[in-house]
């Protein structure tokens, strides 16, 4: 059976830094080359990785992220409408969770939503990424952060009847969700299907500071360290590197 394999080797220091790549990163091809992973039975089923979560990370230029909104439906329907390509193999159910509607969702079934719009201007009397500075974004933060129950249940409910489950939004609910915060609360969670969460920045693996999420490439580093990075999963078949 065609295994796929993650390549460490290139997810070092020496490459270049993704502020000095993005422009000539090749969208179109990198796309292609993540249909040729999710096709494959064995990525879709965890196999090869010792039984590790199914946790991926897509990390692209943030200037690119109208570009890869055009590509990530496109993704969805031909994974939806693959022929499998061994016998007992299915095309998957993909199901894509956008963090921003996840987070109007919760506000609304909490009967919330126009009390926080309405106190916005009040509370924010300091604005900030710190939220013992920002009073906003310390109320939100009780609300929504991913390390409460609310967030991580809403995106497993979202993604309970789907084969593979896509996350996007992670930009537009900074920083009263952090991706490594909700990637870490959905570990054990979410079972079973791979977890592939679509980020505007970098994600670097380094042999001195360990592996680190870099949103917009720029914002402060969080360390997280449970995720592959799916671009360096090689295909059998296909040609090294070819969409790196």
């Amino acid at each position: 059976m065609m295994e796929i394999h993650y390549n460490p080797a290139i997810d070092l220091d020496s490459r270049p830094h993704a502020s000095q790549t993005g422009r000539s990163r090749n969208i179109e091809v990198e796309f292609q080359h993540l249909l040729a992973v999710m096709e494959q039975y064995a990525f879709r089923h965890g196999e090869g990785i010792a039984g590790e979560q199914q946790f991926y990370i897509y990390d692209y230029p943030p200037e690119r992220h109208l570009e890869v909104e055009e590509h990530i439906p496109r993704l969805i329907k031909a994974l939806q409408t693959m022929q499998p390509q061994q016998p007992g193999d299915y095309a998957p159910q993909v199901r894509r969770v956008d963090l921003y509607d996840i987070v109007l969702g919760i506000l609304r079934k909490r009967g919330i939503l126009e009390k926080v719009l309405k106190v916005e201007p009040r509370y924010h009397t300091v604005v900030s990424s710190n939220s013992s500075q920002d009073k906003f974004l310390s109320m939100l933060d009780s609300i929504l952060g991913a390390d409460t129950k609310q967030l991580p249940e809403a995106v497993r409910q979202a993604g309970d009847n789907a084969d593979i489950l896509f996350i996007t939004g992670v930009g537009a609910v900074y920083p009263y969700v952090r991706a490594h915060t909700l990637l870490n609360t959905l570990q054990g969670l979410v079972d079973g299907k791979p977890v592939v969460l679509f980020y505007p920045g970098t994600f670097q693996t380094s042999a001195t500071v360990g592996s680190t999420l870099t949103l917009f490439g720029c914002l402060q580093s969080d360390n997280y360290y449970r995720a592959m990075r799916i671009r360096y999963l090689d295909v059998p078949g296909e040609t090294p590197n070819q969409a790196r």
